[in-house]
Parts: structure tokens; C-alpha cells; sequence
């Protein structure tokens, strides 16, 4: 018992070591970042078009991500929406980012629950900051977000098409529903 619980022990401190350590690489995958941004300018409401859902994520309706610039050059970064239709009330998830240096302010390390980071990076903005795609350094994560709770079908087409020539596998993209009249649609998780 007590072997297992020092094994146990011992891994832990390795996981959090690595989840902490800036000196850990991440593989290469589909997920490369875009230009540099203007971070003042990409601050603020973003909503969630599109993403590869999984489990804290996949039942939320009407969900947005919105950033702030903290003064210390943190960012607050909140995952909020409605579980399961539009009739519940606002919750989510609460994160802090720090921008990682060199990257053009595209790639954060957002800490999740200490020790644990997880390296997120901005693969592209539109000029007019209207629409970006973001995504798991490791490629296996990927949110469209739009400054409006809905986007024309050919901007949403055009997304899709940048994410297939970066590499993603779109055919496990789903929408989010914005509106309750989205719920349940085809391509709608």
C-alpha cells in the first residue's frame, strides 16, 4: 500500500512539474499560431461559434469566452453560458491567462486548477477582430468565435475551410446554439 501511494506521490509531482515548467515543448500539430495580434484589441466578449466539444463544455448553450487585461499583464479569462437550454442561469468557469513571451501575444499559458496550464493559441484573427480560431497547443481542441452571437453561413463556411487546410479534422467541429431555436439541429451540439 504504501509503495503505491509513494508511486502515486511521485507522479503527481512529476505531472505538476511538467504542467508548470515553461521549458516543456508542445508536439507539432495543426494548431500554429497566426500573426501577432493587438491584445487591447482582442480583449473583451467573445462568443462561441463552433468548437470540438468535450465534457465541461459539450451541454452549454449561449456560451462566450471574455477576456480582460489585468493591470499585473495577467489576463481574466471566463468561459460562461447556460447548461443545457437558455432558461438557465449564467455559469462557467473562471481562468487566469499569462501571455507567453515572444509569441506575439497569440499564445497563453490559461491556468486551470494549480498546478495545472494548458497552452492556448490564436491560429487567426480577421482584420477587423470580428471572428478568430483558437485552439489547444496539442491540436486536439479548437474554438470559431465571433464578436456577434451568429455569423453569415459563408463566413461559418470559410472558417471551416481555414481549419481543414490547417490540418483539423473538422468533422468533429460542432456549432453552439446561440438562440434556443439552434438547439438540436443538425451540426449543433
Amino acid at each position: 500500500m504504501q509503495k503505491s501511494l509513494a508511486c502515486i506521490a511521485a507522479f503527481t509531482i512529476w505531472l505538476a512539474g511538467c504542467a508548470h515548467d515553461p521549458a516543456v515543448t508542445v508536439s507539432r500539430s495543426a494548431c500554429v499560431a497566426g500573426p501577432s495580434i493587438d491584445l487591447q484589441r482582442y480583449m473583451g466578449k467573445w462568443y462561441v461559434i463552433a468548437e470540438t466539444p468535450f465534457l465541461s463544455e459539450h451541454d452549454y448553450v449561449g456560451s462566450f469566452d471574455e477576456w480582460t487585461l489585468r493591470v499585473d499583464g495577467e489576463i481574466d479569462d471566463k468561459y460562461l453560458g447556460r447548461r443545457h437550454s437558455f432558461d438557465q442561469p449564467v455559469t462557467g468557469s473562471h481562468f487566469v491567462a499569462k501571455v507567453m513571451p515572444g509569441t506575439g501575444d497569440t499564445t497563453w499559458r490559461v491556468r486551470l486548477i494549480w498546478p495545472f496550464e494548458v497552452v492556448v493559441v490564436t491560429a487567426y484573427v480577421d482584420p477587423d477582430y470580428r471572428y478568430t480560431i483558437r485552439c489547444m497547443a496539442d491540436g486536439n481542441m479548437v474554438w470559431v468565435l465571433a464578436r456577434t452571437p451568429t455569423i453569415d453561413e459563408s463566413v461559418y463556411s470559410d472558417m471551416l475551410n481555414r481549419l481543414a487546410r490547417m490540418g483539423f479534422n473538422i468533422d468533429r467541429v460542432r456549432r453552439v446554439p446561440q438562440s434556443p431555436g439552434q438547439i438540436g439541429l443538425p451540426g449543433f451540439q
